[in-house]
């Protein structure tokens, strides 16, 4: 296992028209759909082959918004066919990566 800290699309605009609150979709991540423009970054981890298995989102404080994959939530990263090689960042220890999972209240699927 790997884990690493990117920023990549950490740029989401937030809906700013019922319209677009409505047409902003994401049915394998419903408890995300309204939160990716608070995202200013992404911690993940990676399985052994370098495919994302645990993903959460943070904001500018460094909190949790958004976590995956629980029972709602497949996770962004997850239905990506990204590996590691593909990700820029910086490491992180997996011990700080489980002490913010634990934070984060998921419930694994």
């Amino acid at each position: 296992m790997s884990f690493l800290r990117t920023h990549i699309n950490s740029d989401f605009r937030q809906p700013s028209t019922w319209w677009q609150r409505l047409t902003s979709v994401d049915t394998a991540n419903p408890s995300y759909r309204l939160k990716y423009h608070l995202v200013r970054s992404w911690l993940i981890e990676f399985d052994e082959s370098g495919k994302p298995w645990r993903e959460m989102g943070l904001d500018t404080n460094g909190s949790v918004v958004i976590a995956g994959p629980s029972k709602t939530d497949y996770g962004f990263w997850l239905d990506s066919h990204m590996e590691h090689s593909d990700f820029s960042g910086d490491p992180i220890s997996e011990e700080y990566f489980e002490q913010m999972w634990a934070t984060s209240g998921v419930v694994a699927p």
